[in-house]
């Protein structure tokens, strides 16, 4: 009938959200993303007015910000950064994870588990791998170049997932030094729709390096603590 809602169908939505035909079936098992089930075959069919809900729905629960996240093993270090890149892709981000190559290796694998897609989301670039530069200057400059060739090309939101305690920059006894990277990365992810979880070592640590962190993330207590520390 004329007055019925437009439908999508799964390829149609996928492609209105810019994701995954995956990320829409977890979404609608999940009852995350309302569906119409069609025939015999029970296939999905999806309402505009509910994509354009879904949308508004995930810029909301990742606003850009800048957190920090604790771990006190390895284990939750790989769980709590594959956890926080899966809600970036689900959610249509351009993501970026930057750590250590065993680190990335490890998140990468737990993130393959339950994404068959992963390697097309790398070879795409909607996740993108790297590693902590020497010098906080040139790490700046690579984000500044990234984050603007994300925004260029389209994206609505970035998340990027950092290892800062495995990051050359935190090795040696200056932590003046981290401190110095955040506070100039907090002005620089300002001029961008970026989330940001900056992960540190618990372990590793003093009570007043922790502290200082903790002040220079002015966003992380509008989130549930319990995700960011694992």
């Amino acid at each position: 009938m004329a007055n019925e809602p437009e439908l999508f169908d799964i390829g149609q939505a996928a492609a209105f959200l810019q994701v995954s035909k995956a990320s829409l079936r977890r979404w609608t098992n999940r009852g995350l993303l309302p569906c119409l089930r069609i025939g015999g075959r029970r296939e999905r069919r999806f309402r505009r007015a509910d994509l354009m809900a879904f949308v508004e729905a995930q810029s909301t629960s990742t606003p850009p910000g800048h957190v920090c996240g604790l771990y006190t093993s390895d284990d939750g270090r790989t769980r709590q950064a594959a956890r926080l890149l899966g809600d970036g892709l689900d959610a249509g981000s351009a993501c970026f994870l930057s750590a250590q190559p065993e680190v990335r290796e490890a998140v990468l694998a737990r993130l393959a588990r339950r994404r068959p897609s992963l390697r097309r989301l790398l070879d795409a670039e909607r996740l993108v791998v790297t590693e902590y530069a020497a010098g906080a200057a040139e790490q700046l400059q690579y984000w500044k170049g990234r984050f603007e060739t994300a925004t260029r090309n389209g994206a609505r939101s970035i998340r990027v997932v950092g290892d800062v305690s495995g990051a050359s920059l935190a090795q040696g006894k200056d932590f003046t030094r981290v401190l110095a990277y955040e506070a100039a990365y907090e002005r620089l992810s300002r001029r961008f729709p970026v989330a940001t979880v900056c992960m540190y070592d618990a372990r590793v640590h003093s009570g007043l390096e922790t502290a200082a962190v903790l002040t220079l993330h002015p966003d992380l207590f509008r989130h549930p603590v319990a995700n960011l520390v694992s």
